[in-house]
């Protein structure tokens, strides 16, 4: 018997979908190449890279994409269009990947881990970061230089590169930037039980925009968190001008933190803080406009089209893209940006007066 495993049908060890011989079959449809992306890390960041592949799907739509990510990171890759096979870094990923030939590998992760597996892998054509003899992180092609450059010159990172995170990895892969979207869907499940829970939490009181303050950042920096003395200012001005309900978002890192809030702002809502990636994402799904500093909530809240009021202190924020939805804060401190996980005063998110947010948020309610 004759099958053809290049079909983007065939399963291999079962029969296809179809349940269909390859020979005179109608729906053979042939992969013409294959694209191996490498993103395993942070979760934001692995959001955020999801306008590449489906710039690789608009450019080459007969392109198989692979994706290689963390466990922790997957879920926020589940039904992506642009993705054909999702695979996590583990021993079984790794052994199918080690016997397999790509037309290309796409790393964008800077990490040991997964440039030396950019570079141990086959590909006709290699882009991104790879992992040279000697121990040091490389450009696997010329595109992939300015990438490699911006994370060692703190003055092309800080001050003279003007082009989105997204702009940067596309041009990169030699694909043209056309603003391609954020791609994260949540299921009509996720956002009725999100929908749901809110009524539960707001006790019913009634239809005004939901205006989320998110208060996570993340461990690695945790500079970049806007105080939460500010977060409580804003939760009353909010409330006492009637324009919508402040609901409190966090995870378990921002319990002691969101205690304090509602301390010091009674009566705000606050939700759970020990949602799944999917539960978090489906709650940010039902607001209107989202506060948050640089953070995995930002780039959810970015990706599900919502109204983002974006607060940098240390990070760069010419590098996010907000697709003409809501606004960049920052109180332009000489010092910012720095990416220092350590900061005597934060005098950067500090400045961000709790007024310049309220009016942020009034003008994109």
């Amino acid at each position: 018997m004759h099958w053809k495993s290049d079909c983007r049908h065939f399963a291999g060890a079962r029969p296809c979908k179809h349940s269909s011989q390859c020979v005179g079959c109608n729906t053979y449809r042939p992969w013409k190449e294959s694209c191996l992306i490498i993103k395993l890390a942070a979760k934001g960041d692995v959001l955020r890279t999801t306008p590449l592949s489906s710039a690789l799907k608009q450019h080459r739509p007969n392109m198989k994409i692979t994706w290689l990510t963390d466990h922790d990171a997957a879920p926020l890759l589940y039904n992506n269009p642009a993705i054909d096979e999702l695979l996590c870094f583990d021993a079984a990923s790794l052994t199918q990947l080690s016997v397999q030939h790509f037309s290309r590998i796409i790393c964008l992760d800077k990490e040991p881990r997964a440039a030396a597996l950019a570079s141990i892998l086959e590909a006709d054509k290699k882009t991104g970061f790879g992992w040279d003899p000697k121990g040091y992180l490389v450009p696997l092609d010329k595109r992939s230089r300015y990438l490699y450059d911006l994370g060692l010159s703190d003055q092309l990172k800080f001050h003279s590169n003007r082009k989105s995170y997204q702009q940067l990895v596309i041009e990169s892969a030699g694909l043209e930037y056309a603003n391609q979207k954020y791609q994260y869907l949540p299921s009509e499940k996720e956002t009725g039980r999100a929908t749901e829970y809110l009524a539960k939490l707001l006790k019913n009181k009634g239809r005004l925009p939901l205006i989320g303050l998110n208060t996570g950042v993340g461990r690695a920096f945790p500079t970049k968190a806007w105080p939460a003395d500010n977060y409580a200012r804003l939760a009353k001005a909010v409330k006492k001008e009637g324009i919508g309900h402040p609901v409190l978002l966090g995870g378990p890192d921002e319990v002691p933190l969101i205690k304090k809030i509602v301390r010091l702002a009674p009566g705000t809502a606050a939700t759970a803080c020990d949602l799944d990636i999917r539960q978090f994402a489906a709650l940010i799904s039902c607001l209107d406009v989202i506060v948050s500093a640089d953070s995995l909530a930002m780039h959810l809240g970015i990706a599900l089209e919502k109204k983002v009021i974006a607060l940098f202190g240390p990070t760069c924020q010419q590098e996010i893209e907000l697709y003409g939805r809501g606004e960049k804060l920052s109180a332009g401190t000489a010092c910012s940006p720095c990416y220092r996980q350590f900061c005597p005063d934060l005098k950067c998110l500090a400045g961000i007066t709790p007024g310049e947010v309220l009016a942020a948020v009034k003008r994109n309610l």
